[in-house]
């Protein structure tokens, strides 16, 4: 170890004295070696820091010139969108399935009814047996079935097929979010406003 009169000597060479200290690696140099040691560090700066830094700008603007990413979110989400086309498309197919049944079941109600009721007409004609109660109770019959056929075809809220669509909230169907990395979540602690724990 050196003495307090003698020099430190360089910590390169060992011969010269280190009259020039590093901060960085915490060593003595003579001037010779220092300029080597700052050129080793420029190279390392630029083959280091530099050169991946120039790398990673290069990625970021290949992701702007090309959709090399994007090309295969954007066909999850045309695929999604076939699948949910097809899917509407289903859906539709039977209600409209179960509402031509339902008619039909509702037509052939009415038109049984109906027949019993041209039975009695007929037969009350031909026997010629009908007094003002008869009328009465056959035109209410008729009334009766004529109100529940014309709440079958009426277009408001009065009819007796209602549609219902179960309000869709569009926007809330298909979610596209970040997946946060370590880095995202460092930067969220160390926000403003931001808890950590």
């Amino acid at each position: 170890m050196a003495t307090k009169n003698e020099p430190n000597l360089c910590s390169i060479c060992n011969k010269s004295p280190g009259i020039r200290f590093c901060f960085g690696c915490n060593k003595q140099f003579c001037p010779k070696d220092l300029r080597e040691h700052e050129k080793q560090l420029a190279m390392k700066f630029d083959n280091e820091v530099v050169r991946s830094h120039d790398e990673l700008l290069d990625q970021i603007q290949q992701l702007e010139k090309s959709n090399y990413l994007s090309l295969d979110l954007f066909a999850q989400i045309e695929q999604w969108k076939q699948t949910t086309i097809n899917k509407v498309e289903r859906a539709a197919e039977k209600a409209q399935h179960e509402l031509a049944e339902l008619i039909d079941k509702k037509r052939i109600k009415a038109t049984k009814q109906l027949q019993s009721i041209t039975k009695e007409i007929r037969s009350r004609r031909e026997e010629e047996i009908f007094v003002e109660n008869d009328i009465d109770q056959l035109k209410q019959q008729i009334d009766k079935i004529r109100q529940q056929l014309g709440k079958l075809i009426q277009k408001d809220k009065t009819q007796s097929i209602i549609i219902e669509n179960n309000h869709i909230d569009w926007n809330q169907l298909l979610h596209i979010r970040k997946i946060e990395d370590e880095h995202d979540i460092e930067e969220q602690q160390q926000s403003p406003g931001k808890q950590t724990n």
